[in-house]
């Protein structure tokens, strides 16, 4: 295990980068998409129930099987990962969306908008504090979502962590799967971690300076 990693830990970093670009990539792209899709969906019942209804479908597709899905269309490699991952997210982030939308008391919407102030003002300075705990927290278990179903997109080449798992279940190589796994993991866990913090500083502000377990 140690010689294999002092002999190949440029290759273990080269690894990690691309896993982190897989994600951070993937996560850019469909923050747009899902605020879009959930605001379409918050303004119109019959759109909510087409597009959860697809969403969910979606969802329900084995990774490999959505990515295998996609050769014919964008071939190997990261952007069918990409794709896939994206399409995955949009049922996670909508959803919290809409239930960060939901959270805000309607006394409030109703005063908010009684005192004349443009939407983006209403939004930014009282909408927004109260939503973004919730927003925070979708987007936290999105990132642990894409995080571990980017591994199994190095089975379509995208590269990332999964390369040296599957290496090493290929040539039954015990330290490149225990490595994959421990880096694996242990990203998803980093991520957790960072945006666990941060959900619970919106949430210390969202209750006014009251501390409140997750």
């Amino acid at each position: 295990m140690i010689n294999y990693l002092s002999n190949n830990y440029d290759k273990l970093l080269i690894a990690l980068v691309e896993h982190f670009q897989l994600v951070g990539i993937t996560l850019l792209i469909s923050i747009p998409f899902s605020t879009g899709f959930s605001y379409l969906m918050i303004t119109s019942k019959f759109i909510n129930k087409i597009a959860s209804s697809i969403m969910l479908f979606i969802y329900c597709i084995p990774s490999i099987a959505l990515f295998t899905l996609l050769i014919p269309l964008l071939g190997l490699g990261k952007t069918n990962a990409i794709v896939g991952m994206t399409a995955y997210n949009q049922i996670l982030l909508v959803r919290n969306i809409i239930t960060a939308w939901s959270s805000i008391p309607v006394y409030i919407k109703t005063s908010a908008k009684s005192t004349g102030m443009p939407n983006l003002i209403l939004f930014k300075h009282i909408y927004l504090p109260i939503m973004l705990p919730h927003l925070i927290s979708g987007l936290r278990i999105t990132t642990v979502s894409t995080t571990g179903i980017a591994t199994i997109a190095a089975l379509i080449n995208a590269g990332g962590l999964g390369k040296i798992l599957f290496e090493g279940v290929r040539t039954s190589h015990i330290p490149k799967i225990i490595i994959g796994i421990t880096l694996s993991a242990g990203l998803a866990v980093l991520l957790n971690t960072i945006f666990s913090i941060f959900e619970r500083k919106a949430l210390y502000k969202a209750t006014g300076g009251h501390t409140t377990k997750l």
